[in-house]
């Protein structure tokens, strides 16, 4: 008996329909899932990103807090004499600033902080060492440390040095040693002067529109300016300070307020930042309230990623 083939059945137009929507559905679940995971991967990256860029600015900071005061083999800065020394920057002579002798490097101006108006005020020169591409960030503090290098460093022309032992010490830049050295033996040192003064500039080296921390940092007997790390668009101090000698923090205070007292013992710094993304992200809106350690605050409303820190750092070489 003859067979004939079986006839062939093709799908129909509601079941084609039905699993192209299948299809659709999946698809763009799929899609879904990616950029979501796209986005968070994104946002994880930003975020760790800017973490990586406050806790370096944290880093760099806080080896210098830390010494700030420290004169080599003593930390009393009231014993400390200075030849005749010319610091510059831009070509102004900008000694009385970096040195502080234009009242005498005293303790309490081993470390010395302020918003722009005050610290410009105390600091008297340091407005011929212009800020990059001036002026700085409104409503941000600047912090200035003096202090001697770690370790001991060799003679060295040009450079700003400082002998000590634990009755004198002498600030002096020809390379030669002090008279008041020359009979010592092995119980003095030679250390490099350190003075910074770090401030939030408005742009960064390679970002016009982008903030940054900054710092104009001595070299040899030049004032030079740096960059420590973009993104930084405010920064708060404030004082720790000792009011009955136990050793311990009894107050923070902001430098600039009305009540604090410039010969108060200063035994620990505490540092705000707030730090932002290098560019904005499509489809972020930062309305977040950012309140200063002053209780003022900012909106930024705005599509940059922001995170906010701090850090608290003691002294050293606090003198009792």
């Amino acid at each position: 008996m003859m067979r004939h083939p079986q006839k062939q059945l093709g799908f129909t137009l509601i079941e084609a329909m039905v699993s192209m929507a299948i299809g659709m559905f999946l698809i763009l679940g799929a899609f879904t899932v990616y950029t979501q995971g796209a986005y968070s991967f994104k946002t994880i990256e930003g975020t760790s990103r800017i973490q990586e860029n406050l806790r370096f600015a944290f880093d760099t900071l806080e080896p210098d807090v830390r010494l700030a005061g420290y004169w080599g083999m003593h930390n009393d800065s009231g014993i400390i004499k200075s030849d005749e020394i010319v610091v510059t920057c831009d070509g102004a002579n900008v000694s009385d600033w970096v040195l502080d002798t234009y009242i005498g490097i005293t303790a309490r101006n081993d470390i010395q902080a302020g918003n722009t108006a005050n610290i410009a005020a105390n600091a008297r020169k340091a407005a011929d060492c212009s800020a990059f591409n001036n002026p700085i960030q409104e409503n941000t503090d600047i912090l200035e440390i003096r202090r001697s290098s770690a370790a001991t460093r060799p003679l060295a022309a040009d450079t700003v040095q400082i002998k000590s032992n634990r009755s004198i010490s002498r600030l002096f830049s020809n390379g030669a040693e002090p008279a008041d050295f020359v009979n010592e033996v092995d119980i003095d040192g030679t250390f490099d002067y350190v003075f910074n003064t770090y401030y939030v500039a408005q742009t960064s080296n390679n970002l016009a529109d982008t903030p940054s921390l900054r710092r104009r940092t001595l070299n040899g007997i030049t004032m030079v300016d740096e960059e420590v790390i973009a993104g930084v668009e405010d920064m708060q101090i404030q004082f720790g300070l000792d009011l009955n000698g136990d050793g311990s923090v009894n107050r923070y205070i902001d430098p600039v307020d009305d009540t604090f007292d410039a010969d108060s013992k200063i035994i620990a710094v505490r540092i705000w930042m707030l730090i932002r993304s290098e560019y904005e992200e499509l489809g972020l809106e930062d309305n977040k309230t950012y309140t200063r350690p002053d209780g003022t605050f900012n909106i930024p409303a705005d599509a940059y990623r922001r995170i906010e820190g701090s850090k608290t750092i003691f002294l050293r070489n606090s003198r009792s």
